[in-house]
C-alpha cells in the first residue's frame, strides 16, 4: 500500500513537472512569436520554406565589411518583403548566386556599397528588359556613366526588398523623386499642378489629371525638359487649347510660344534669363549633341582665357570657330527666355496670375535681359550653360538672335532702333523721291 502510494506520488510529481515544462515552453514560444510578428506571413504560406530560412538570419541586423571600409547592411524587413511584388519569385529569384545549398561559406569581396548596387541593377534587367533599355537612355543612366555616385539606380526608386506592384505604385507622394529633388518637389507641391493633385487629381472642371513627375519627365527614360521644343510639346500635350487661347490676345502668339518658355510667364515670381543656344542650321540640331563636350570646353577655354563672362567679341570668336572646326556646320545663336532655376520652372501659378504685360519684357532695362547665358546641349538633353555679359544682346554677332525679342518702340536694343529708323527713312525716301523727280521732269518739259 505504501509502495503504490509512493508510485502515485511520483507520477503526480512528474505530471506537475511536465506541465510546468510545457507551460514554460509555451511561454518561450509566445515570447518568440511576439518578438517576431512578421513571421506570421511565413506560417500562412506567403513565403516558401527556402525564403523563411533566408529571413531567419537576414531579419537580424547583419552587416558585411567591404573593401572600402564601409558596412553593407544585409537586413531584410520580413513584413516588407512578404508584401512586395518580388515575394513570389523569392530570394533566389534575384540572388541566384546564393541559392539555399550554395550560400558562400567563404568571404566574397565587395568593393563598395555603390558597386554592389550597380551589379544588382543589371539583375533587374533580366526580367524587366524593356524598362532597363529605357533607363539606359535616361539622364540617370548618363549620370551613372559619368561617375556620379548619387545618380539613382533601380533600387533607389523601387527599393531593394519592398518592391510594390505597378497597380499600387502611384508616386503621387513624390517620395522617389523627392529623395534627390526635394526643392523641386516642394515647388511642385505648391504649384497649381500640385494643389490640383492634392485636391482630387483634377484640374478645374475638366477630366484631365494633374501631372506628376513621370508625366512630364517619363518614369524610366527620364528626359531633360530644358530644350525649348520639349517644354512646349510637354505642356501642350495636356493644354491642347492653349495655342488658340493665346492668339486671342497675344500678338504673334506662335512666335512667343516658340521663344518664351511657358514658365517664364506662368511662374510670375520666378527670376528670368535669356539663354543663347548654339545651334547648327545645317544639321538642324543644337551644338553639343554631335560634338564631344571636352572639345568644346577646350575651345571655350582657349577663347575665354580670363574665365570670366563671355563678352561680345569672345562670343563671336566662339561661334565662328565652332562653325569652322570639324564637320561642315553653320552655327548660329537661338535666343530663348526661360526661368533661372529648375524649382522656378515647377512653381506654376493659376492662369489668372500669369504675366500678360508686354512692357515686362519689351522695355529698356527689362530684368529678364540682365541675366544672359550661352549654352550647348548634351547628347542626353541636358544643357551646359556658360555665363555671358549682357552686352552680347546688343552686339552685331547677336542681331539675328535678339531680333526674336525685338518690338518696335518697346525694346532695349539701340542698334535695332537705329536700323528701324533708317529703314523707315529709306522706305519713305523712295516714293517721295520718285514723286519729286516726276514733278521736276514735268516742270522742265
Amino acid at each position: 500500500m505504501s509502495t503504490n502510494s509512493s508510485r502515485g506520488s511520483r507520477k503526480d510529481h512528474q505530471s506537475v513537472s511536465g506541465l510546468a515544462a510545457l507551460l514554460a515552453c509555451g511561454m518561450m514560444m509566445a515570447f518568440t512569436l511576439a518578438s517576431m510578428p512578421a513571421f506570421a506571413n511565413i506560417a500562412d504560406g506567403a513565403m516558401s520554406d527556402g525564403d523563411a530560412k533566408c529571413l531567419k538570419c537576414h531579419s537580424r541586423n547583419l552587416k558585411k565589411s567591404m573593401e572600402d571600409g564601409g558596412k553593407l547592411s544585409l537586413h531584410v524587413a520580413v513584413a516588407d518583403f512578404a508584401d512586395s511584388a518580388h515575394s513570389k519569385i523569392g530570394c533566389t529569384g534575384c540572388h541566384q548566386d546564393i541559392a539555399n545549398r550554395k550560400h558562400p561559406k567563404t568571404k566574397v569581396a565587395i568593393a563598395s556599397e555603390r558597386d554592389y548596387s550597380l551589379a544588382m541593377n543589371q539583375v533587374c534587367g533580366n526580367c524587366h528588359a524593356a524598362k532597363a533599355q529605357q533607363y539606359e537612355g535616361s539622364i540617370h543612366a548618363n549620370l551613372v556613366t559619368d561617375g556620379d555616385h548619387a545618380a539613382p539606380v533601380c533600387t533607389d526608386c523601387h527599393s531593394a526588398h519592398a518592391v510594390k506592384s505597378q497597380a499600387l505604385y502611384e508616386p503621387v507622394t513624390g517620395q522617389s523623386c523627392k529623395t534627390c529633388h526635394e526643392n523641386i518637389f516642394e515647388a511642385y507641391a505648391q504649384s497649381v499642378h500640385g494643389e490640383a493633385r492634392t485636391n482630387g487629381n483634377v484640374i478645374r472642371a475638366s477630366h484631365i489629371q494633374a501631372p506628376i513627375c513621370a508625366d512630364c519627365h517619363q518614369a524610366h527614360d527620364v528626359k531633360a525638359v530644358a530644350a525649348g521644343e520639349l517644354v512646349q510639346s510637354t505642356c501642350l500635350s495636356c493644354h491642347d487649347g492653349a495655342a488658340l487661347a493665346h492668339e486671342k490676345w497675344l500678338p504673334n502668339a506662335g512666335h512667343h510660344l516658340e521663344i518664351v518658355s511657358c514658365a517664364a510667364c506662368h511662374a510670375p515670381m520666378a527670376e528670368r534669363r535669356i539663354d543663347l543656344q548654339l545651334y547648327d542650321k545645317l544639321t538642324q540640331v543644337p551644338v553639343g549633341q554631335q560634338e564631344n563636350q571636352a572639345v568644346f570646353q577646350q575651345r571655350l577655354e582657349d577663347i575665354d582665357q580670363s574665365s570670366d563672362d563671355l563678352d561680345p567679341l569672345e562670343l563671336w570668336k566662339l561661334v565662328r570657330r565652332t562653325s569652322q572646326e570639324g564637320q561642315a556646320t553653320d552655327v548660329t545663336l537661338r535666343g530663348r527666355m526661360e526661368v533661372s532655376t529648375g524649382a522656378d520652372a515647377h512653381r506654376l501659378a493659376i492662369k489668372g496670375s500669369a504675366v500678360r504685360e508686354c512692357d515686362s519684357c519689351h522695355q529698356k532695362g527689362s530684368s529678364a535681359f540682365q541675366n544672359v547665358t550661352v549654352s550647348i546641349t548634351r547628347p542626353d538633353g541636358r544643357k551646359q550653360r556658360y555665363e555671358a555679359d549682357r552686352d552680347v544682346l546688343t552686339s552685331v554677332i547677336s542681331v539675328d538672335t535678339v531680333g526674336n525679342f525685338y518690338a518696335a518702340g518697346g525694346t532695349r536694343i539701340k542698334l535695332l532702333d537705329g536700323l528701324l529708323i533708317l529703314g523707315i527713312i529709306a522706305g519713305l525716301a523712295v516714293p517721295v523721291g520718285h514723286i519729286a523727280v516726276g514733278k521736276i521732269l514735268k516742270r522742265n518739259q
